[in-house]
């Protein structure tokens, strides 16, 4: 029986999450956190904290890299053998004839998964494990900046198309009128 997937977040709420009496915004890029917190209370109702949140938010994805970490699990038994994340070496049969070549995969945010084929028959072993390797440096470089841009001109047109920030109603250090559930005494058994 196979899994269903849950697809992505994506939308107004990506990276947002709701917590009791505020909104909180967790982005993790390369293992840094740029966590905030929006109190109810300090924007003066949930609405206007969720959308001072989702400035901070878009404002933030501005400035940081895109994700580019990768969310799937290999099959079993299909590691790597030459040492290189996204550099196999594989026998490729023609007519009957075997060929050793060695292939690079990455992906492409427009064009889906790219992989790059060099043959140890025209290049040799290690020319071609250096070129497969090279082949997919370039093309993860390529789809990061890609990737980079899509970001920010995502987050540039939520900002556009955004009603204007609103401004906290109150200092978000005072503690003045925002209500805290006391903690009970224990009873005893």
């Amino acid at each position: 029986m196979a899994r269903r997937r849950r697809p992505p977040r994506v939308g107004p709420l990506t990276n947002i999450r709701r917590e009791p009496g505020a909104w909180s915004v967790v982005l993790t890029r390369n293992g840094r956190r740029f966590p905030e917190y929006f109190g109810d209370a300090v924007w003066g109702g949930r609405a206007r904290a969720l959308l001072a949140a989702q400035r901070f938010r878009d404002h933030l994805l501005l400035r940081i890299e895109p994700d580019t970490r990768v969310r799937r699990r290999p099959a079993k038994g299909s590691r790597s053998k030459t040492g290189v994340v996204g550099v196999i070496r594989e026998l490729h049969v023609v007519d009957g004839r075997s060929y050793w070549r060695y292939v690079a995969s990455w992906r492409d945010p427009d064009e889906g998964a790219q992989r790059r084929r060099f043959y140890e028959r025209t290049y040799g072993k290690e020319e071609a494990k250096a070129l497969a390797i090279e082949a997919r440096e370039a093309g993860v470089a390529r789809s990061h900046a890609r990737m980079m841009d899509l970001q920010r001109e995502a987050a540039a047109a939520r900002l556009d198309s955004a009603p204007p920030a609103p401004r906290p109603v109150k200092d978000p250090l005072s503690r003045k009128g925002i209500n805290v559930g006391r903690r009970r005494p224990r009873r005893a058994p």
